[in-house]
């Protein structure tokens, strides 16, 4: 089912109404107003847009994965095989870091890898790393030995080699963990990492704790990946755990995203799950999980201890991953997904494509996130838990750029671009109209009036649910003698959603 919200957020430096902004050929998208002169704009809304579909694609059923699916997982496409790393319990609740495979997102295999014995055997799919609260993501700036990358804690709890590792893989199976220790607390959640080509550094999301004490996510950004990042050494250690045991992460690093006014009280951001968004520049987009605490007198009866509650999934975006809008209605909420109660759900770091759908992987749980720490102590209930269904990977399907889009319902809208300049020959929108409705595209002059041949009126109507559908004018798509001039883009539309635009170029 789609949630659809209404926000308006802004986000990015606004263009003053004359200022020409350069497009190129780049796809933009609708998460904030950079592209959108509101003074021309009228009765078209932004909606957010929760995942079409939902269904869990791996069930626990190994001895290794007895106890269910750890909080963490990342997806990677490598060449049309989808590798999903991920963490689990076995049923004396050791922690395992574990490899599946896919060809096409949905069905998956535990390869016999033959690297880790376990239970007197090696034909399994465990991968020889110690690495739960781990981030892994594919390196196009390392060579080809290290092009796999894992961001993960380890040697926990000692202060003097706790900490974050570096581990390289040239195929996600074989890895060799970097002799140094790059940061010096335990983040205790997943790291997500990625190589950032707008900067040219490697960008690091971590879990923190602001000065509320409130968890957060903080940023680090570093050019070598595999020497000690560098960090605020002034901020006192936040000794969570006491003071013969390894920090976590405070305010040693920049926060990014964190609780604010418009969050309940009790409302923490447990992992960011930030990535760039990998077909549009200059697009990132996290899906936090909003860790709703048992506190308080009101829910004093249903905490199981005092570290429980439930996630849901946000959805946050950004134009340089600094500064952040996050929509607060739930992105993936905590509920009924595939038939099961899900109380913790939570969204593995990466997205696929595969056609027109974006694939998204998370974690969901049916008990909150207090449950694990009874088990420790209480060996009936984990008895218990062991002979129920315990959740597993699900994957969110969302259309491509299907995120956000300004929408028209009932009435025409007119949606009007910024003055905008570009390159390429034709002119392509992600587009759904539904029912009786449709769309026309002008072009405009710096004047506000229609180019000769370009006028709504030229406008072949539009009709479609497509992710590139062409726009024509008269059976005429080339744009060519419009490029690197200023234009601005009118789109007339009713019952219709415009998730994206693109000028492009094709061979004449």
């Amino acid at each position: 089912m789609i949630r659809r919200f209404v926000v308006l957020v802004f986000l990015s430096r606004c263009f003053a109404s004359g200022e020409v902004l350069p497009v190129a050929s780049d796809r933009q998208l609708f998460f904030d107003d950079r592209l959108i002169d509101p003074a021309h704009t009228k009765a078209v809304h932004r909606e957010y847009h929760s995942p079409s579909d939902i269904q869990r694609v791996m069930t626990p059923e190994r001895p290794s994965e007895a106890l269910g699916f750890i909080f963490y997982a990342s997806v990677i496409d490598d060449g049309g095989t989808l590798k999903l790393f991920h963490g689990s319990y076995d049923a004396d609740k050791k922690k395992h870091f574990s490899l599946a495979t896919s060809q096409d997102g949905i069905h998956f295999e535990r390869p016999n890898l033959g690297l880790t014995e376990y239970q007197g055997n090696r034909a399994n799919n465990i991968l020889p790393v110690h690495a739960v609260e781990a981030g892994v993501f594919l390196d196009p700036h390392a060579q080809a030995e290290k092009r796999y990358r894992l961001l993960f804690t380890q040697n926990w709890p000692d202060p003097a080699t706790a900490g974050v590792y570096v581990a390289s893989s040239p195929d996600g199976i074989h890895w060799v963990t970097g002799a140094n220790r790059v940061l010096p607390f335990a983040p205790d959640s997943q790291h997500a990492g990625f190589w950032d080509q707008r900067i040219n550094k490697y960008v690091i999301y971590l879990r923190a704790w602001n000065s509320q004490r409130l968890r957060c996510v903080a940023r680090a950004e570093v050019d070598d990946l595999e020497n000690p990042w560098p960090l605020n050494a002034s901020v006192p250690p936040f000794a969570i755990w006491g003071q013969d045991k390894v920090p976590t992460l405070s305010r040693e690093l920049p926060v990014v995203m964190s609780p604010d006014g418009d969050d309940p009280e009790n409302l923490q951001l447990y992992t960011s799950a930030a990535i760039p968004y990998p077909f549009a520049p200059n697009v990132y987009l996290a899906f936090p999980a909003a860790y709703h605490l048992f506190k308080g007198k009101e829910w004093k009866g249903r905490a199981l201890n005092s570290n429980d509650g439930t996630f849901d999934v946000q959805l946050a975006s950004s134009r340089d991953g600094i500064a952040w809008g996050r929509h607060r209605q739930p992105y993936i909420a905590a509920g009924y997904h595939d038939g099961l109660d899900l109380r913790l759900v939570s969204m593995a770091q990466g997205i696929v494509r595969r056609g027109r759908e974006l694939y998204q992987y998370f974690i969901g749980w049916p008990h909150t996130h207090g449950r694990p720490v009874v088990w420790d102590k209480d060996l009936a209930d984990r008895a218990e838990w062991l002979k129920q269904d315990l959740g597993g990977i699900y994957c969110a399907t969302q259309r491509v750029d299907g995120f956000v889009s300004m929408s028209a319902d009932d009435q025409d809208g007119v949606l009007t671009t910024r003055p905008l300049s570009f390159t390429g020959n034709r002119l392509l929108l992600n587009i759904h109209t539904a029912g009786i409705g449709g769309a026309r595209v002008a072009l405009l002059g710096a004047d506000m009036q229609p180019l000769p041949g370009y006028s709504i009126e030229d406008c072949d109507p539009i009709s479609a649910d497509e992710i590139d559908c062409e726009v024509r004018w008269k059976s005429v798509s080339d744009l060519t003698a419009l490029a690197g001039q200023t234009v601005r883009v009118q789109i007339s539309l009713s019952h219709a959603e415009i998730f994206a635009l693109q000028f492009t170029s094709t061979p004449r």
